[in-house]
C-alpha cells in the first residue's frame, strides 16, 4: 500500500447512509460511484454519541472518542455546548459555526489524542474548512473575520441555493490550489500528503427545508459534481493514482413531528437558567436540547467556594432546587421524555455504572437499567444490565445477535458493533460510559421519543424547524462511507464499521502508525 502518497478525508455533514446510496444505485452520483466501485465502502458505518456535528468531527478527525481527557488517551470534546466546571463561575462552550468560539475546537481536544493530520506528520498538510484543523501547515478560512463574513453570506443570503453551491465549489477549488500552488500555502514544492474537506451545506439546507427537500437533494448532486471536479483536477495533474479520497458523513438525520415548548416546565419547579453573564444565581444550564436534552444541575449547594459547580449526586439530584424535585422522575413529565442517562457518583475513569431510565409511551411506566464500565484504552469494556427480563432499555433482547451479548458479561467495542449495527441505539453499551467520563459532559441526558423538538441552546429559544439528528436511532447514527481513488485501494465491501476505523485505514494506506489513542482499527 506504499504506493498511495496522499490521502483527501471528506467529511459531508449530515446525510444518512440509505439516501446516499439510493441516490448512487439510482445514478444521480456518478463520480461518488466511481469512487465507490473502485475502492472501499460500507453502508454500516456507526457515527458517534451524540451523534452531532461536534463531537462527531472530532472522532472522525482523530480516530478516538471522548473520555477522561485529563487521564486516558482520549480527546476532550464531549458536546458542540457543554459547561467547564473546572473553574468558577463555570464557563459555556459553544461550537456553533456561527460562534468564534469555534477556533478553541483543537486546543479543547486536550494533548492526550492527535489529529490524523499531526499523525501523517511531515507538515505537509491543509484543512479546508474543517475546524479539527490541529497539524495543518494551511488552513482556511485563514481569518476570523472572513470566515464571519461567510457564515452571514450564507445564512442571510436572499439566493440560499445559489450561495450554497458557491461555498461547495469554493472548497473543493482552494483545495484544488493547494495542489496547483503548494508553495504559495503549504510552503512546499510538493502538494500536501493530507488533507481535509468539510461539505457543511446540507447541514444548513436539512435544518431549514428538511431531507426530502427539492434542495437538499439538488445539493447532494452538486457535491458530487464539485467531486467530479475535484478528481478530474487531480487526474490532469497526475496525482489521482497515489492519491486516496474518503468519504464520509457525520451523522444522519429524522424529522421530528412538531416544535415543542418547554418553558413551564422550568417556571414551575423554580429551575433557572445560569449564564456566566447575566444569571450567575441560576441553578441549572440546558446547554443543548433538541431531540437530546443535556441537562446541567449545580452540585454541593453548601459549598464555600462562590460560583462553584460541582457535579451533583444522585441524591441531590433526587430532592433538587428550592422545590426539592426529583429530576430523575420529574423530567418525563417533558413531553416527548423517552430515554435518561446519568453517572453514579462513585464513579472513576477505570470503572463505574451509568443509571438508564425508560418511559413507556403507552403506560407511562418508567423501568431502570445500566450499563457498567471497566478498564481504560485497550483494557475498556462495558456491560449492559437489565434489572429482570422486561427491563431491555434499548430493545436489544428481540434481536439475535444482541440479545447473546446480555450476558451480564463485559464485552468490547467491536463485538457491541457487530451486535448491534443494524438496530436502533448502535453501540451505545459502549459509548454511553465513554462520553459520562468526561467530566465536560452533563449530569443527566434525555433523549425523547421524536413526537417533539425543542431547538434550545444554553436555554435559548432557537428557530422551529422540525428536521434534527441527535437521537440515537439507525437514521441518526447511520453514515456512509466510500474510499477511492488511486487504484492501489482494494475493492472492497465492508459489512459494518465504525468512524474511528477511517483514521487507521488512511494511515494504514500511507505506510504511518496511528497514535496509541486511536480506538479504530484499520478496514484493510
Amino acid at each position: 500500500m506504499n504506493k498511495i502518497n496522499r490521502i483527501i478525508y471528506c467529511i459531508i455533514d449530515n446525510v444518512r447512509s440509505d439516501l446516499l446510496f439510493n441516490f448512487i444505485e439510482k445514478g444521480l452520483l456518478p463520480n461518488i460511484k466511481k469512487l465507490m466501485e473502485n475502492g472501499i465502502y460500507s453502508k454500516n458505518c456507526i457515527t458517534d454519541f451524540p451523534p452531532i456535528t461536534f463531537p462527531t468531527h472530532v472522532s472522525l478527525v482523530t480516530g478516538t472518542y471522548t473520555g477522561d481527557y485529563r487521564k486516558e488517551f482520549c480527546h476532550g470534546v464531549p458536546l458542540m455546548n457543554w459547561m467547564g466546571r473546572d473553574i468558577a463561575p463555570p464557563f459555556l462552550r459553544d461550537y456553533t459555526a456561527k460562534n468564534l468560539q469555534i477556533y478553541k475546537l483543537n486546543k479543547d481536544l486536550g494533548n492526550r489524542c492527535k489529529t490524523i493530520l499531526e499523525m501523517v506528520g511531515d507538515g505537509k498538510t491543509a484543512s479546508i474548512a474543517q475546524f479539527v484543523s490541529r497539524g495543518s501547515k494551511y488552513f482556511f478560512p485563514e481569518r476570523k473575520t472572513k470566515l464571519a463574513m461567510f457564515y452571514l453570506t450564507l445564512y442571510y443570503s436572499r439566493n440560499i441555493k445559489k450561495m450554497m453551491a458557491r461555498a461547495d465549489t469554493g472548497v473543493v477549488k482552494k483545495l484544488i490550489d493547494t495542489f496547483k500552488k503548494p508553495k504559495k500555502f503549504i510552503k512546499d514544492s510538493e502538494p500536501p500528503v493530507a488533507s481535509l474537506l468539510w461539505f457543511m451545506t446540507p447541514d444548513i439546507l436539512l435544518h431549514i427545508f428538511g431531507f426530502n427537500s427539492q434542495i437538499y437533494k439538488l445539493n447532494i448532486l452538486h457535491i458530487d459534481k464539485v467531486i467530479g471536479l475535484l478528481v478530474e483536477s487531480l487526474d490532469k495533474m497526475g496525482y489521482l493514482d497515489d492519491t486516496a479520497i474518503a468519504i464520509v458523513s457525520d451523522h444522519g438525520n429524522y424529522k421530528a413531528e412538531r416544535y415543542g415548548k418547554i418553558f413551564d416546565f422550568f417556571k414551575a419547579n423554580k429551575l433557572t437558567h445560569y449564564h456566566p453573564r447575566r444569571n450567575l444565581r441560576g441553578n441549572m444550564n440546558l446547554a443543548k436540547y433538541d431531540g437530546i436534552g443535556f441537562f446541567n444541575f449545580k452540585g454541593n449547594t453548601n459549598s464555600d467556594v462562590k460560583n462553584s459547580w460541582s457535579h451533583p449526586t444522585v441524591k441531590e439530584l433526587e430532592r433538587y432546587g428550592p422545590k426539592k424535585i426529583n429530576l430523575l422522575q420529574d423530567l418525563f413529565k417533558i413531553e416527548g421524555s423517552h430515554l435518561m442517562y446519568y453517572r453514579d457518583e462513585k464513579n472513576t475513569v477505570n470503572k463505574g455504572i451509568i443509571h438508564l431510565k425508560k418511559k413507556n409511551k403507552k403506560s407511562k411506566k418508567i423501568i431502570s437499567g445500566a450499563i457498567e464500565y471497566s478498564g481504560m484504552g485497550n483494557n475498556y469494556k462495558t456491560r449492559y444490565i437489565m434489572e429482570n427480563d422486561d427491563t431491555d432499555i434499548f430493545d436489544y433482547s428481540n434481536d439475535e445477535n444482541a440479545s447473546k451479548l446480555m450476558d451480564n458479561k463485559f464485552h468490547t467495542i467491536q463485538e457491541w458493533l457487530g451486535a448491534t449495527y443494524h438496530l436502533d441505539y448502535p453501540m451505545y453499551s459502549d459509548l454511553i460510559p465513554r462520553h459520562f467520563k468526561n467530566p465536560r459532559s452533563s449530569d443527566i441526558i434525555l433523549s425523547n421519543d421524536g413526537s417533539v423538538v425543542y431547538n434550545l441552546k444554553n436555554g435559548k429559544k432557537g428557530n422551529k424547524n422540525i428536521y434534527n439528528h441527535d437521537r440515537g436511532i439507525r437514521e441518526c447514527m447511520n453514515v456512509p462511507l466510500i474510499i477511492g481513488g488511486s487504484p492501489e485501494i482494494p475493492h472492497k465491501h465492508i459489512s459494518y464499521c465504525k468512524i474511528t476505523d477511517i483514521v487507521p485505514t488512511l494511515l494504514k494506506m500511507l505506510g504511518k502508525m496511528p497514535h496509541k489513542s486511536v480506538v479504530g482499527q484499520s478496514l484493510i
